[in-house]
């Protein structure tokens, strides 16, 4: 019952063609963001969802790799109030099922960071070293990265609220939500429903000028939804690309010169 017509902006004599471009090639032709932006059509979704149900419904299902050499990371959120969890999330590759992560509640700064050192030597013992810590560095999370640092670790301090490195998100939170949203597609990960939840409750928009911009916790407690905490815990674990094993904590080294050698 309706006519409907669409202007393609690239068709606009006055509208900016090289940003279309950028546009394109970042996001696809086909994207909804082009689509709306660009295009002047309805986009393939009318939902908001940043992460939709079926990726993570496929993500819990998968089988795990059948061998998984990949190097051991650690994410961890740290809470910044009495109802908020700090939560660690190991993850060796594609697997982040294999071992579970670790919820506390109502820890102190020193408490939090003998738990993180305490995950880090549990894999130490089976022989996987921890390749990058990946810590939450807003609010409360300055004090337990200070002690893993005073503690002889290399906590790597993530700023949901910093600059991201990728140009098509706002902030750095934005981007890891990002990175992790894309390894869904390979990805193993628990089947929890408290996970789930947080996932897919997430919603986003774009700024004016075109960044993703993920909805904040505030945003999502008002509508009634609950603080991602084991979310974000997971999503830092892909703070930065990691392809190697290269031990954050303190070592032992085994030295082949003997300074008394030969000395009676």
């Amino acid at each position: 019952m309706w006519g409907l017509r669409n202007i393609d902006s690239r068709t606009v004599q006055i509208t900016n063609k090289n940003l279309f471009n950028e546009w394109i090639e970042d996001y696809g032709e086909d994207s909804d963001f082009v689509k709306v932006k660009v295009r002047g059509i309805f986009p393939s979704q009318s939902s908001v969802q940043f992460i939709n149900s079926e990726d993570v419904n496929h993500s819990m299902s998968r089988p795990l790799p059948f061998s998984n050499k990949a190097p051991l990371v650690i994410g961890g959120d740290v809470a910044r109030f009495g109802d908020n969890d700090t939560v660690i999330f190991p993850r060796i590759g594609d697997d982040a099922r294999s071992f579970p992560f670790k919820r506390y509640n109502g820890l102190d700064n020193m408490q939090v960071a003998d738990r993180v050192a305490q995950m880090i030597a549990e894999f130490q013992q089976i022989g996987k070293p921890c390749s990058a810590l990946f810590m939450d560095g807003g609010g409360m999370g300055s004090g337990p990265i200070d002690r893993l640092r005073q503690m002889g670790y290399s906590p790597i301090e993530v700023q949901f609220g910093g600059r991201a490195t990728d140009r098509r998100y706002r902030f750095k939170g934005d981007e890891i939500w990002g990175r992790m949203r894309d390894a869904l597609k390979n990805l193993c990960i628990p089947s929890d429903d408290e996970l789930r939840a947080e996932l897919i409750q997430r919603e986003y928009a774009f700024t004016p000028s075109g960044l993703i911009n993920l909805e904040s916790k505030t945003d999502i407690k008002k509508r009634g939804g609950e603080s991602p905490d084991i979310a974000d815990a997971l999503a830092l674990t892909f703070g930065a690309e990691i392809a190697v094993d290269v031990p954050v904590g303190p070592q032992k080294y085994v030295y082949e010169y003997d300074p008394l050698e030969g000395v009676v």
